[in-house]
């Protein structure tokens, strides 16, 4: 495929599963959802999403070829070092600011403030891959939620006010 390149390697670790977890949750707890749980499974496909996201350049690779039944939020970042999982999950939160709580319905502004806090999610599996590609360390950092969040109809139900 064009623009395809070898993957970045994986940089995930417990700790860093770990407090991007811690993160996710407290922010979940704003938003009255229940925390989630880390499943083995899901951190396997999550190491299989960062490193085939990480072929591609940025973000472009997107949601491409993600299994049925599952949500995804991917973070990107060129910085200095490989970034923590809190980075991301702030960056995803921050779009909160891009929902109507009133209309409750997807918007591709507020998409992953809402799969974060999608009170149906209860599994979560996280994952890291990141390298130096020559001009800085490009960090990929991926969630994949079961059952997966931004249902059509669902969202007043489960993406609640702090």
């Amino acid at each position: 495929m064009a623009g395809t390149r070898s993957a970045l390697p994986d940089s995930t670790t417990p700790e860093f599963q770990a407090e991007a977890l811690a993160e996710a949750n407290a922010y979940r707890a704003k938003h009255h959802a229940p925390p989630l749980a880390m499943d083995p499974e899901l951190n396997a496909y999550a190491k299989e999403r960062a490193a085939s996201r990480s072929e591609q350049e940025g973000l472009r690779a997107g949601h491409t070829g993600l299994r049925q039944g599952t949500g995804e939020n991917i973070f990107w970042a060129g910085d200095s070092e490989a970034l923590p999982g809190s980075t991301a999950v702030k960056k995803w939160y921050d779009e909160i600011s891009g929902y109507d709580f009133a209309a409750a319905k997807f918007s591709s502004a507020s998409g992953h403030f809402t799969q974060l806090v999608w009170k149906g999610s209860t599994k979560v599996g996280i994952a890291r891959a990141s390298g130096n590609t020559g001009e800085y360390v490009e960090t990929y950092i991926v969630f994949v939620f079961e059952p997966p969040g931004n249902m059509e109809g669902a969202f007043a139900e489960n993406v609640l006010p702090a």
